[in-house]
């Protein structure tokens, strides 16, 4: 019943994560529209337009430089993956004859149907990934248009959102709502500058260990970026095999590698860039990604992250004070009881 109705409400289900990329990158672009509001006398939907058009010409820019030579790294790894496929398969024969118990369990799942359909799916369907290209391409247009009149007019949006609230309300949902698109705000901006640190960090030491590939890889771990926790071991797994392949003590220095880049992310940047945009426990976070990555998928994951800043930001609204009062309250029971003790024993 569960999956019938999924498969019924996913058109409608799919335009929300739409739209909601669409709120989350007016979020991101409030910023440098009110700077230019304050620095340029012109109306606010002309200033919002040229700041979308400039936006869209960056990104175009940095794809007209970028995607030829992915193109050509991506092809060449995908041309190579049943020559890997054989690399790993001598690899692991050796392997095999020195520890036969363990490794040809691994052999038997490599050797299986399955991964082989895959290796020969992957390579068959390269060309049909081209129609998927499209349908982004009109999800990214109606992701700025969505971002577009949500910068033109935001005033709606929010009135319209307090008026599912009783008026006495009103005041803590609005203070929640400014709260929430405070740590949004700071959540785009550290992930921005913390994938753009881990993609180029990634590529620049790959490209110095000799590993190929290494701008394809850097790109793969700068997307992997927006899903926290488990994104950065995703990103690792690619370059660390390809590196065995090539030589096993480059794999390590691979490995060692990620883990350096990891811990400078962990102790040096995400301090400073994120404050307390998000403070959750990683175990939350990982429940947290399951159910929209699992229906979703990638932009499923980029949501799971800012929607749980806004929860947490609802519930210390709504909860904390609530919480808040009874500990006073209970503490103050505390004090007047033992108040009363102390005069019962010293009259």
């Amino acid at each position: 019943m569960a999956s019938i109705l999924y498969i019924h409400f996913r058109p409608l289900l799919t335009a929300l994560i739409l739209f909601l990329l669409g709120l989350l990158l007016a979020v991101a672009l409030h910023p440098p529209l009110t700077w230019l509001q304050e620095h340029v006398p012109l109306p606010r939907g002309i200033l919002a337009g040229l700041l979308v058009l400039l936006l869209l010409g960056a990104v175009s820019a940095l794809l007209y430089w970028v995607v030829p030579i992915l193109l050509v790294q991506a092809l060449q790894l995908v041309e190579q993956l049943p020559l890997l496929y054989e690399d790993l398969h001598r690899g692991l024969s050796g392997f095999a004859r020195r520890n036969p118990e363990v490794a040809n369990y691994i052999l038997r799942q490599i050797d299986g149907p399955q991964t082989q359909a895959f290796v020969a799916e992957l390579v068959a369907k390269l060309g049909s990934y081209g129609f998927a290209l499209g349908g982004s391409l009109l999800a990214a247009l109606l992701v700025l248009v969505v971002a577009f009149y949500s910068l033109v007019y935001p005033m709606p949006l929010v009135s319209g959102l307090l008026l599912f609230w009783p008026s006495s309300e009103r005041a803590r949902v609005a203070h929640s709502i400014t709260n929430s698109l405070h740590r949004v705000r700071t959540w785009l901006f550290g992930l921005a500058i913390m994938m753009l640190a881990v993609g180029v960090a990634t590529a620049g030491v790959l490209w110095l260990l000799g590993v190929p590939y290494a701008l394809l890889f850097g790109l793969l771990a700068m997307l992997l970026e927006v899903v926290p926790t488990i994104g950065p071991i995703l990103a690792a797994v690619p370059p660390v095999i390809v590196a065995f392949l090539q030589e096993p003590v480059r794999a390590l220095w691979v490995t060692l590698a990620f883990i350096i880049i990891q811990q400078l992310e962990n102790h040096l940047l995400l301090p400073g860039v994120m404050g307390g945009a998000l403070r959750v426990h990683p175990v939350l976070i990982v429940f947290g990604l399951l159910v929209p990555g699992t229906l979703f998928g990638i932009l499923g994951l980029f949501l799971a992250v800012p929607l749980m800043a806004i929860g947490q930001a609802v519930v210390q609204e709504f909860y904390h004070p609530a919480r808040e009062e009874k500990e006073t309250a209970t503490e103050q029971a505390r004090t007047a009881l033992e108040m009363q003790n102390l005069r019962d024993r010293h009259p």
